[in-house]
């Protein structure tokens, strides 16, 4: 062996040892990593490291609700030199952003309180409100110890209080209590805020009385709101509407269970008048099946219905309304106009095409609003009486915008 070695030439022996080292230095190189064998992958697999990737850019979308505001814009004190306002006479109040004009960007809605008796608050909606000159899109003035908020359904809500209703007239200042709220909706075609009517009856006729009758059973009062039963019951019950104080039996029809948003419920008095009867319809507020209250937005009854106007249509006084019922010596019953909290502003008897019997109606009525600084929502209710005990037969009821 030695002897074989020493006959190798040093040149080739050189040339040997620097093919072997290279070979080595090639398998070492795949064992760590470097080649494309099996086990390689495997162990590959078991670690992939995550891939470097560029964070992606969240699309704008509309959201409902209050918005938390560029903070640039955020404080009362910048829309203070927008309005303007004026040291001791007024100041902004509060902030609020929303995608009030059902788009991605946000829209600011302002409130200035002023200084002195009736807590006078204005209100003011801006497009643009990054810009050094903000776009003024909607302004309400003077509401009398007023409020404003945003809506789960991006309307803006106000309340006021009304100083020539029943409840308020005469009464000093400190008994002067918030009774009038409404709703507005961005108007694509008028470029602004315009009045819209909630579909409820009862036991809130506004979205801001329901609203805050859902914080108030989100606290564990009222919660009788939560049954639909109970609801019908109170209702029906009601001395300005059907006024069944007793001999009513309630029954739900359809829904109106825990997961439930709708709910169909029927109602029967019996009498010494004989038998009535009336299908209600229900809904829970804002579709939450999670302890949302239930609202009235239909009234059935056999014997009487109104055709014209649309619910939640804007009416002008005189307004005709249109419908079915029965007549007895050619007289149907009346129709009334109630503002939201069922004050009655106007009234007219309903007489049918024919005398007696199931007949159609077409009826002016006219109609004097309390409130004069703009419209408000309302409703028109059309009742039957029994020619018995004159009480409450039957009833229809469409929701609108007074004007």
């Amino acid at each position: 062996m030695g002897q074989h070695m020493r006959d190798i030439p040093l040149p080739s022996l050189f040339k040997n040892t620097i093919v072997y080292l290279l070979v080595l230095f090639i398998l070492a190189a795949c064992s760590l990593g470097g080649g494309n064998s099996t086990s390689n992958k495997n162990t590959t697999t078991a670690s992939t490291p995550t891939p470097i990737t560029a964070t992606p850019t969240a699309t704008p979308s509309v959201k409902l609700g209050s918005q938390t505001c560029p903070t640039a814009v955020s404080l009362p004190s910048y829309w203070d030199t927008k309005i303007p306002t004026q040291a001791n006479v007024n100041q902004v109040e509060k902030v609020i952003c929303a995608n009030l004009m059902g788009k991605t960007n946000l829209q600011a809605l302002v409130t200035v309180r002023y200084a002195g008796t009736g807590h006078i608050l204005d209100v003011h909606v801006y497009n643009n409100i990054t810009n050094p000159k903000p776009d003024e899109i909607f302004k309400l003035t003077n509401l009398y110890k007023g409020d404003a908020k945003v809506s789960a359904y991006n309307t803006l809500l106000t309340s006021e209080a009304n100083q020539n209703s029943p409840q308020n007239h005469k009464q000093p200042d400190a008994a002067i209590v918030d009774d009038l709220q409404r709703e507005f909706k961005w108007s694509d075609s008028s470029q602004t805020l315009v009045p819209i009517a909630f579909p409820g009856f009862f036991p809130s006729t506004t979205r801001y009385q329901a609203e805050a009758d859902q914080q108030q059973v989100n606290q564990g009062q009222e919660a009788w709101q939560l049954s639909p039963s109970l609801v019908a019951g109170k209702f029906v019950a009601n001395t300005k509407l059907f006024n069944w104080q007793n001999g009513t039996q309630t029954t739900i029809v359809s829904g109106g269970g825990n997961n439930d948003v709708d709910a169909v419920v029927k109602v029967e008095r019996s009498s010494a008048a004989g038998k009535n009867t009336v299908t209600i319809t229900m809904s829970r507020l804002e579709n939450n099946a999670n302890g949302g209250i239930w609202i009235i937005i239909k009234v059935d009854s056999p014997g009487l219905s109104i055709s014209t106007p649309a619910q939640q249509s804007r009416i002008q006084s005189p307004v005709t309304v249109m419908g079915k019922g029965t007549a007895f010596e050619g007289v149907i019953g009346k129709l009334m106009v109630f503002d939201n909290q069922y004050n009655a502003l106007g009234n007219a008897d309903v007489h049918g095409q024919q005398g007696m019997g199931a007949t159609s109606f077409s009826t002016n009525v006219s109609y004097n609003p309390t409130f004069k600084n703009g419209s408000e929502e309302g409703v028109l209710v059309a009742f039957s009486y029994s020619s018995a005990d004159g009480s409450v037969n039957d009833m229809a009821m469409v929701k609108a915008i007074l004007s």
